[in-house]
């Protein structure tokens, strides 16, 4: 409720200020960063105007935050700023652990999904004549196959999505060993 009451561009304002300060950053740079012109940050850090969503969120990610921490949250504090960026989507060791683990369990499905269906293909073609039950059986077979092979796609997008965004240069205020050494 505090975002009807005003809160929201009070905490939007002077947040922008000490991220953009902390950082190093001046207006016409930062501007430049979001797609804007320096106008646009100034009038932000003036509460003559606030920034549209896809805006909020470019600033964010810049600054390493979430959109909830840049504009409910007083950030005047220098552990405040700190305490908001490490709490962003930095993984604990234990986290990585079990994320290199997924990779590593789905390479090797992969591999035995392959190999089960190179075994089952060699099976079939040596097979002169297949009996009606063995038809539907074979059928089914490849019908499992391709739904393992669907359920396996969409497992790597995900595991790709999350390397992507887990992958990316640290951030310039990341602590140390919160990103894998590789992945």
């Amino acid at each position: 409720m505090d975002a009807l009451n005003g809160q929201f561009s009070h905490f939007l304002q002077q947040n922008l200020r000490s991220l953009r300060r902390r950082f190093n950053l001046s207006q016409e740079e930062l501007a430049q960063k979001v797609g804007l012109n320096r106008g646009n940050i100034a009038s932000y850090e003036n509460g003559t105007a606030e920034p549209k969503i896809c805006n909020l969120l470019k600033l964010s990610h810049i600054f390493g935050i979430s959109v909830v921490d840049l504009t409910q949250r007083d950030l005047g504090e220098e552990n405040s700023i700190n305490e908001a960026i490490e709490n962003q989507t930095y993984f604990s060791r234990h986290e990585w652990e079990l994320f290199r683990l997924h990779l590593e369990h789905s390479d090797e499905l992969q591999e035995f999904i392959k190999s089960i269906y190179a075994c089952y293909q060699f099976k079939a073609k040596n097979m002169s004549e297949i009996p009606r039950d063995m038809q539907f059986l074979m059928s089914s077979f490849d019908q499992l196959h391709d739904a393992a092979l669907t359920l396996l796609s969409h497992y790597q997008e995900l595991i790709d999505l999350l390397k992507s965004k887990v992958a990316k240069p640290a951030h310039p205020h990341t602590p140390a060993n919160t990103q894998p050494e590789s992945l």
